[in-house]
């Protein structure tokens, strides 16, 4: 409301509405409203006013109340005993310009009108009615909202209907969404309470909301088109109050002196202590605004209560603002600038001071005579990785020291250290708070890859009282910080960094380096301690740079090579779906079922990736395994290590038919032996896992196996199942190669057939065995590097390549059996001949066949051992 209007109005739509009034006499209320059957009852004061006139018209009605005013400021008040909606209200005479109107009504004048065809109103204070976007429309009155055009039909601005698109060609948007901005939800608790609802919008177009505490004022949002995508901008929020405006306004206008000097410093600190999550950048420049008029005006020094209170204020700011909020302006080097002037004015009284909160701290020194020419700064802490309870290391008897300084005051000057936990109030694009969020966000592809900087140490603003960013210290400042640094990051990002001593150039609002030297020290508990050696004062922090060499191409070079191996794998089960005499040998079965969990493993691996990287996709890697992702890891552990018993059981096998030569000895019910073998143990593993380590059983990062259950549950018996292959493949290979060629008891082209197989077996068992010995490997940080994880992921990643070339390719028994299917599939359309006759022919030949190998003389008996088992497989 304007400065010349004596009303100020707010009400409830439907329920009651009230405002003040300074007219006196006789006045008149006017209200429109719909429904006939409301009644509605003004008073003014503890008096009712009287109702004078009604007149109705459909569903309309119109009241005149006389209204007698006795007191200069009177408060009145409108009661409906219905539900109804309001339309226009004359109170006394004056302009309503401030009323808080209901959704699709508009104040205009003296009066509230509903919003016509094609226009919409969310209703506030000062509300108007806005035309529909293109492509939106609204058929009736009072709309709160516009309607999107259905797919082949557009609209202009402030349209009541939609057009076909058939026959128009200058129609705005008729494809779809394309060049549409959708419907956005927004929750903003500094710039409101309640959602901003943003239309669907055309592109180019800049839609305006009602701000929720100025309703006089606009919030906007464009929709852009950028890299062919069209989506909404960021929020301009720059012209709305946050919800603390009005308090910090109030603040700010009261006069200060050291009388009021404490009640002001209480009143700022408890909004920015309680509200400051609810702070813009423009209260924060306030907020430093009125820190330096408390200590300009509270007098030779500032009163103990009230630096304190200064303190807390911008603690309170730099736990609770937002920093997107400090980011903007210059707001946050203002406040940083305020603790700065609060050091300067106390240190012009004699003493060593520390004031210190959660996060943000000051200690001033006074140097005596007796001091040499460099004044120390020592601050020390009961614990390594606690900043509030810090002190002075003058008479402390605490054991930490988390900072120090050595400052050059030959001229005997009063020293200052503002400190600070973070580096929130020091903006600046080139650092990052969320370091796990911009791990993941290159490990997943969604930003370029690059060295990733962050602030590790407290921030340490060091300077001679009244003096500024001095560059003509006579010495260098020497600076020690002690710090923890640990982080958690993507489990593919093996990342190294590095520690500089950096200083902030508020101008450009980045870090630099210039002037500083670097020197890390590591004590004997691994602690290291970063000391800096800079010509100038100003603000300091131990930067780290992080480097990693992770490649997506990784990635997607697993993800491909695994598809392809899946292929193959059921590739390699169909194929020897016609060998029916194939199928009946132990081996080929043996061979199958290795294929078989190796396709489990492989699918299980897909579900964890899609797990892993959905909760990724959030920006924040979960700290606690999820329900499905212990599933997949039980699954993974489970299907892998039955991989590796099949691999076990197959060189059992081989064992006996190659050196035991007990292959023909029958061993009853062998498939169900092995099944219950080669599935069952391996399940004892992960559920002892789950039972140990419950929920950290699974690593929620990875969703595989957390550290200590891997090494217990898979990688111990991966290693000895390893071994025991290579213990009985060596055997083997001695006893093909030695024994049994020695005893001339075996035909060469025999010994020969077995090398073959041993060959085959122990190949395919050396890709799957090997695989997981460089995978151990990579479980250790230090040992994580691209050229071995590029390794794993081609021995691991094509198991089911190989295991198809070995079994199916280079199988000749196999590719027998499909010539002749195919040669049969193609001569059987071209045959004339009978199937009586050609079935006589074909049990001629087979009886020729064995006349003949009758005659040769070899002992069959013996040679129907081998013949009975595959070639290589």
């Amino acid at each position: 409301m304007d400065a010349e209007s004596d009303v100020s109005v707010t009400f409830a739509p439907n329920d009651v509405m009230t405002a003040t009034t300074t007219k006196l006499g006789v006045e008149k209320v006017v209200m429109v409203v719909e429904a006939s059957d409301v009644i509605a009852m003004v008073t003014v004061g503890d008096k009712k006013c009287s109702e004078e006139k009604v007149i109705e018209a459909g569903t309309f009605k119109e009241i005149l109340f006389k209204c007698k005013i006795t007191k200069a400021t009177s408060h009145f008040t409108v009661n409906f005993d219905s539900s109804g909606k309001l339309y226009h209200l004359f109170a006394f005479g004056l302009t309503l310009d401030k009323i808080d109107v209901q959704e699709g009504s508009e104040v205009s004048g003296d009066e509230i009108r509903r919003c016509q065809k094609g226009h919409f109103s969310s209703g506030g204070v000062g509300a108007k009615c806005i035309p529909c976007l293109p492509n939106q429309y609204q058929s009736k009155e009072g709309a709160s909202q516009c309607n999107n055009c259905k797919d082949g039909f557009f609209s202009e601005e402030g349209a009541s209907d939609c057009t076909s698109c058939e026959g128009h060609s200058n129609q705005l948007v008729c494809q779809g969404t394309t060049g549409k901005c959708q419907e956005t939800k927004e929750l903003n608790k500094v710039y409101g309470s309640q959602y901003y609802v943003w239309p669907v919008a055309v592109a180019g177009a800049t839609v305006e909301q009602q701000c929720q505490y100025n309703k006089e004022k606009k919030a906007s949002k464009t929709c852009a088109t950028v890299d062919g995508k069209t989506a909404y901008a960021k929020t301009d929020f720059s012209n709305c109050d946050s919800k603390v405006t009005g308090d910090i306004d109030k603040i700010s206008n009261k006069n200060v002196d050291p009388n009021t000097a404490k009640e002001i410093s209480e009143e700022i600190k408890n909004v920015a202590v309680e509200n400051g999550d609810v702070m813009n950048n423009e209260n924060v420049a306030q907020t430093a605004d009125i820190l330096d008029n408390l200590i300009e005006k509270s007098g030779d020094d500032v009163e103990e209560i009230v630096r304190e209170n200064i303190i807390k204020t911008v603690d309170g700011i730099n736990e609770r603002t937002s920093s997107e909020e400090l980011e903007q302006g210059n707001s946050a080097f203002r406040i940083t600038e305020s603790v700065k002037n609060l050091g300067d004015k106390i240190s012009e009284k004699s003493g060593d001071r520390l004031i210190v909160e959660n996060s943000v701290g000051l200690a001033v020194l006074s140097p005596t005579e007796a001091q040499t020419s460099t004044t120390s700064v020592v601050i020390k802490s009961k614990t390594k990785d606690s900043f509030a309870d810090a002190e002075l290391g003058t008479g402390s008897n605490y054991q930490h020291t988390i900072f120090t300084a050595d400052v050059p005051n030959s001229e005997k000057k009063p020293v200052t250290a503002a400190l600070y936990s973070d580096d929130k109030l020091f903006p600046s694009p080139n650092t990052t708070d969320n370091l796990e969020g911009d791990f993941i966000k290159q490990a997943l592809g969604d930003s370029e890859k690059g060295d990733i900087q962050m602030i590790a140490s407290i921030i340490a603003d060091v300077s001679y009282a009244n003096k500024r960013n001095r560059t003509d210290l006579n010495g260098i400042l020497q600076m020690t910080y002690q710090y923890d640094f640990s982080v958690e990051t993507h489990y593919k990002m093996a990342y190294t960094y590095t520690e500089e001593c950096n200083y902030y150039h508020p101008e450009s609002k980045t870090w630099k380096t210039d002037g500083c030297e670097t020197k890390v020290f590591v004590d004997e508990a691994g602690e290291k301690t970063v000391n800096c050696s800079c010509n100038h004062m100003t603000s300091f922090a131990v930067m780290l740079t992080f480097s990693s060499d992770y490649d997506v191409s990784e990635d997607y070079a697993s993800h491909i090579l695994l598809a392809i191996s899946l292929g193959c794998l059921i590739c390699t089960i169909i194929a020897y779906l016609p060998a029916k005499d194939l199928l009946k040998k132990r081996t080929v079965r043996l061979n199958l079922l290795l294929a078989t969990s190796l396709i489990f493993a492989i699918v299980t691996f897909y579900f964890m990736e899609i797990i892993v990287v959905k909760s990724l996709k959030t920006g924040q890697a979960p700290k606690t395994a999820s329900i499905e992702c212990i599933v997949i890891a039980f699954l993974m552990n489970y299907f892998w290590l039955c991989q590796i018993a099949w691999m076990v059981t197959e060189a059992v096998v081989m064992y006996i038919m190659l050196v035991s030569r007990v292959e023909n000895s029958h061993i009853s019910r062998y498939m169900l032996k092995f099944n219950t073998a080669c599935w069952g143990i391996p399940l004892i593993f992960p559920i002892a896992g789950v039972s140990w380590g419950g929920t950290h059983f699974a690593n929620p990062k990875t969703c595989f196996l957390n550290l200590p259950y891997a090494y217990a549950t898979f990688y111990t018996p991966v290693v000895l199942a390893i071994l025991f292959n290579i213990v009985v493949f060596i055997r083997v290979w001695y006893s093909v190669n030695y024994n049994q060629a020695q005893m001339g008891k075996v035909p060469q082209s025999d010994i020969d057939r077995r090398k073959k197989q041993l060959k085959f077996a122990i190949t395919v068992m050396t890709l799957l065995g090997t695989a997981w010995i460089f995978g151990f490997f990579l479980i250790i940080e230090q040992l994580n590097m691209k050229w071995l994880r590029w390794i794993f992921i081609l021995l691991n990643s094509t198991q089911g390549i190989w295991i198809f070339i070995l079994y199916v390719i280079m199988n000749e028994s196999l590719r027998k059996v499909w010539l002749q299917l195919i040669t049969n599939s193609s001569t059987s359309s071209h045959s004339t001949v009978p199937y009586s006759r050609s079935k006589v022919v074909q049990s001629s030949t087979q009886s020729s066949k064995c006349t003949l190998e009758s005659r040769k003389g070899i002992d069959l008996g013996y040679l129907s051992r081998f013949r009975s088992r595959p070639l290589g497989i």
